[in-house]
């Protein structure tokens, strides 16, 4: 009977310490999280980090497209010897020198229910997409027809989340600009849907390379410096 106690005893730790130091505890200490001051003289900005949160409403059908299965949003720590947070990956649009910037914390995915770290990187990391993003309309031509931006990619359509309508008159303002091979039959328009619209709102609303306060004050001081110009 002691040597069946043990065992079930011996079980639950095995089972129970991993949930509670991989699951539990993190999700306490997310939960409790808040945004932090910068301090104007130590970091060169002023304001709240993290500055903004992410559109939700766009995030629900970023989730519910799967896109989590080809695109990650994180950038892992440079000592494990892989991708690291490079200048040009996020607001600094320059060139990518060899010293990195800084990995993904916590506080990057604040006010998010679920932080979409992604499975594999089928397609480009969306961390900072919304600093690199195309104009909106070809954000949406990108999502509808792939191909027509570029012949090698590998994206699914998502024409489902768009909207094909006879047209009256003039094309209209939101109306997908298609090249000829693409364009859909003549008289008829491509009109991005709500759902469409939350989608771009939320690759665009993606930025997750502020500067941690007390951690990155010459990160902190370009752009800052760069606004005042």
């Amino acid at each position: 009977m002691s040597q069946f106690r043990t065992f079930i005893l011996a079980l639950i730790a095995s089972f129970g310490l991993p949930w509670l130091c991989l699951i539990v505890i993190p999700a306490v200490k997310y939960q409790a999280l808040t945004q932090i001051a910068y301090d104007k003289d130590r970091d060169g900005v002023e304001g709240l980090y993290p500055p903004a949160p992410i559109n939700r409403q766009g995030q629900l059908v970023y989730a519910r497209e799967g896109c989590v299965q080809c695109h990650t949003q994180m950038i892992r720590p440079t000592q494990l010897a892989l991708d690291g947070w490079r200048k040009g990956w996020g607001q600094d649009q320059e060139g990518r020198p060899a010293a990195a910037i800084r990995s993904n914390n916590l506080r990057d995915y604040l006010g998010e229910p679920f932080a979409f770290l992604g499975v594999q990187r089928n397609g480009p990391d969306l961390t900072n997409y919304g600093w690199r993003a195309p104009e909106r309309s070809k954000i949406h031509q990108m999502l509808f027809a792939p191909r027509s931006l570029h012949d090698w990619s590998n994206m699914p359509s998502f024409a489902h989340l768009y909207t094909e309508r006879l047209a009256q008159g003039q094309p209209a303002d939101k109306a997908l600009k298609l090249p000829k091979k693409f364009a859909v039959k003549e008289g008829y328009e491509v009109i991005p849907t709500p759902e469409a619209e939350a989608l771009v709102d939320y690759l665009l609303s993606l930025k997750k390379d502020y500067p941690v306060p007390g951690e990155s004050a010459a990160v902190a001081a370009a752009p800052a410096a760069a606004a005042k110009k």
